[in-house]
């Protein structure tokens, strides 16, 4: 199969090339506007996402532990839920590519009546052990009520999401927003500095995890044809475990050292766990609000 016969689910024109074989998956590129996307229809994508994918030192899953490498994060998230109260009253919020539902902890502690959606059965199953009430599944299995919501967070869910149903993603996501309901969004920015410079050797270039690239303008653009206003589209920088880290190296150089090391680290968890903001200004944060 081929996607240059396919639309762009951003621009809806039919201009995708070749762009990049990787994993030997091939991402095209819009010629138009500069959305990227993998062909994923040799891949069962779910089965990218089972237990190893959260907690993994065998260099297939994205974490070695998801709970230890995402604690960087919680001062980020808790400036993001501050920047949406500011736009947005409401207590009702839905997280969406949830894993075991830390965020979903964080955003209760902020007041928030929280809970969150993921495919991935171990995910929900370790989220139900820690009190937090991850669904298993996604929008359209997990029974959720139109206008319902007063914010949907998407967090690093995006670029994992195939193109043919990215559209019926948003839409979704926009029925179950009460009015003048918010959408946040973190992602990869294809436009940004980092990714223009290393352009195909970029780091987050992941197929088949990372299968969908938007830009801050091909994102904004396409909220904006499906029923939102941008209210806020910016640079975000993130934090992360030493672990985290080198286990992100080994996926994208694959050397060897770089998984020793990660094992290593994960034998010594107060040197592993060790975090730091990365200032490399390649993700985005877009707060959108339903029209």
């Amino acid at each position: 199969m081929s996607l240059e016969n396919t639309h762009c689910p951003v621009c809806r024109k039919n201009r995708f090339e070749e762009y990049l074989c990787k994993n030997s998956i091939m991402l095209f590129r819009c010629k138009e506007c500069g959305f990227i996307c993998a062909d994923t229809s040799s891949v069962n994508l779910n089965e990218c996402y089972n237990r190893e994918y959260l907690h993994s030192t065998s260099g297939v899953g994205s974490y070695v532990n998801y709970e230890f490498d995402k604690m960087p994060m919680e001062s980020t998230y808790r400036n993001v839920l501050s920047a949406i109260m500011k736009v947005r009253p409401g207590r009702r919020l839905l997280d969406a590519g949830a894993a075991n539902g830390y965020f979903v902890e964080i955003a209760n502690a902020c007041d928030y009546a929280a809970e969150g959606f993921d495919i991935n059965i171990s995910a929900s199953e370790e989220a139900s052990r820690r009190g937090r009430k991850v669904t298993q599944g996604d929008l359209f299995t997990s029974d959720y009520i139109d206008s319902s919501f007063d914010v949907i967070t998407a967090f690093d869910f995006f670029e994992h999401i195939p193109q043919e149903s990215i559209e019926r993603h948003i839409k979704k996501m926009n029925t179950l927003l009460v009015p003048n309901g918010i959408l946040a969004i973190i992602t990869v920015n294809t436009a940004s500095v980092l990714a223009r410079v290393i352009g195909k050797h970029w780091h987050t270039l992941l197929p088949p995890e990372h299968i969908s690239y938007f830009s801050k303008d091909n994102i904004k653009f396409f909220l904006e044809r499906n029923g939102y206003d941008v209210l806020q589209a910016s640079t975000i920088n993130k934090s992360f475990s030493l672990q985290y880290i080198f286990n992100i190296l080994y996926k994208w150089q694959k050397l060897s050292l770089w998984r020793r090391i990660t094992l290593f680290l994960e034998r010594h968890p107060r040197l592993g766990r060790f975090a730091f903001k990365l200032y490399i200004w390649d993700n985005m944060l877009v707060i959108a609000r339903k029209r």
